[in-house]
């Protein structure tokens, strides 16, 4: 019983500073404003009406784009054991789709499902230019890595990419990856990525994290995994907010089946970047 997978739609998170938040995700990152109410403030990065949602109403959330109504119905079933529940008029209203439905995964993101979400007639322009191309990936921080890749594999029917020791990369498309697993102390969002045109953004942005004073968690480095060249900060709630470039894509990741890497910090960046996150330590942590 296979789903159809468009796309990874969004994300959303709590914050307690709407308006601090909507600042990093503009001025810093250069997210376009988008849609925004009293509890939910939105923004684009693409085509997509809105790929980023900051709220004041608690939880965590990352959707998923299904190919049909029929591939909901299917969701339903497959999910049985994760007791999914369809998204009433206004849940649905509040995310911007068709219809969905929702499940909670084990490290207590709720995962959702949604068909028909709505698309920007306008092209994103954002307040800088940071050279994003679109919305390309979550983290997720797992104290029980097993049972979330299961339900990921079992539940959702992603695909293993690559392990890089107990981390777990899957893909939903040709995309190396647009759900990463990590092993952590604490359950979770880690994080959120989002692709540019080159590694020349990449470094200029992480010039600008610099000289806005934002804390560089991770890079300007190198997946080895992915071939990802990355540089990731930390931004409101303590997310981290990654741009990424030159990730690979194409049949011959399905083609060549997942590869185990080592529980090493080379792992996570070839280039040897030092991270204060722990998730990206390996057996280090």
């Amino acid at each position: 019983m296979s789903i159809a997978y468009r796309d990874l739609r969004y994300v959303r998170f709590f914050v307690d500073d709407l308006a601090a938040a909507s600042a990093f995700a503009t001025e810093v990152f250069g997210l376009q404003p988008a849609d925004r109410d009293e509890t939910d403030a939105r923004f684009r990065s693409d085509a997509r009406n809105y790929a980023l949602c900051c709220s004041t109403e608690p939880g965590q959330a990352a959707a998923l784009t299904v190919g049909s109504a029929a591939d909901i119905d299917a969701a339903e079933i497959r999910l049985a054991r994760w007791s999914p529940r369809r998204l009433d008029g206004a849940a649905c209203a509040r995310r911007q789709v068709k219809s969905g439905l929702v499940v909670t995964a084990p490290n207590g993101v709720e995962v959702e499902l949604v068909w028909r979400p709505l698309t920007s007639g306008w092209r994103y322009h954002g307040p800088r230019d940071a050279g994003i191309t679109e919305f390309q990936a979550v983290q997720m921080a797992c104290t029980d890595i097993a049972a979330n890749e299961r339900f990921w594999t079992e539940g959702i029917g992603a695909e293993v990419s690559d392990w890089a020791g107990d981390a777990v990369f899957l893909r939903i498309d040709d995309a190396h990856h647009r759900i990463a697993l990590y092993p952590s102390d604490g359950d979770g969002l880690l994080g959120a990525v989002w692709a540019v045109e080159s590694l020349n953004n990449v470094m200029q942005n992480w010039y600008h994290f610099q000289n806005r004073q934002v804390p560089v968690v991770h890079g300007p480095g190198r997946q080895p995994t992915s071939g990802a060249v990355f540089v990731t900060a930390r931004g409101p709630s303590g997310i981290l907010f990654s741009y990424a470039a030159e990730t690979e894509q194409g049949p011959q990741i399905a083609a060549r089946g997942p590869r185990q890497f080592p529980d090493t910090p080379q792992s996570h960046d070839v280039w040897g970047s030092q991270s204060d996150a722990p998730e990206f330590s390996g057996r280090e942590r």
